[in-house]
């Protein structure tokens, strides 16, 4: 009656064997480059938005205070351990500081159907999905500008053209925020595509 406590300790043992020359496991590399990129949030000199003015946008994550353009590429980017992002920049001007929760989501676009067939030999876009819950400290009565990941799920990796290029993804980027305290929510979104 000693066998199932005798195989397990021989699992186990192989195990730990396995992950002790690191071929099984995988362990936080020294550098602290294991993990995905954490959000970053600023508080921004600017006038606040003029009536009717959008006060929550996308801007171009490599900086800059102007909304970012419809149907702008931005590249995806492949972490240490096999996952995916892009990373978003998002302007809010709010009256008071506080707490703020952004949901962001990368959702594909959608089949349009009237669209004919399409050819099964041309390239395919893939379809990715993607989402993340950043919480933020927003700057008080200003603006806040926060870049943060969005994580990527392909849904159809795509198909490459004959120059093996695979066609950029397209989707709508939205975000919601929502402050922790009572007030109103925020939303906004942008058709975009994420260039391969």
């Amino acid at each position: 009656m000693r066998l199932p406590k005798l195989r397990t300790s021989v699992a186990l043992t192989a195990l730990l064997g396995l992950c002790s020359m690191g071929s099984f496991c995988i362990w936080p590399d020294p550098g602290g480059n294991n993990g995905p990129p954490d959000p970053s949030t600023a508080c921004a000199d600017g006038e606040p938005p003029a009536a009717g003015a959008a006060g929550l946008f996308f801007s171009d994550p490599k900086g800059g205070a102007t909304p970012l353009a419809e149907d702008a590429a931005l590249p995806i980017e492949y972490g240490p351990q096999g996952g995916q992002h892009v990373m978003v920049a998002i302007r809010h001007h709010t009256r008071g500081g506080g707490v703020w929760a952004y949901r962001l989501a990368f959702e594909p676009e959608a089949a349009d159907p009237a669209a004919p067939e399409p050819d099964p030999a041309a390239p395919r876009r893939p379809v990715l999905e993607g989402s993340n819950t950043v919480p933020v400290n927003a700057c008080a009565s200003g603006w806040t500008e926060t870049i943060a990941p969005v994580f990527l799920d392909f849904r159809d990796g795509g198909q490459a053209d004959a120059a093996g290029e695979i066609p950029a993804a397209r989707g709508v980027l939205r975000i919601v925020a929502t402050p922790k305290d009572a007030g109103e929510k925020v939303s906004a979104e942008i058709p975009l595509q994420i260039a391969m």
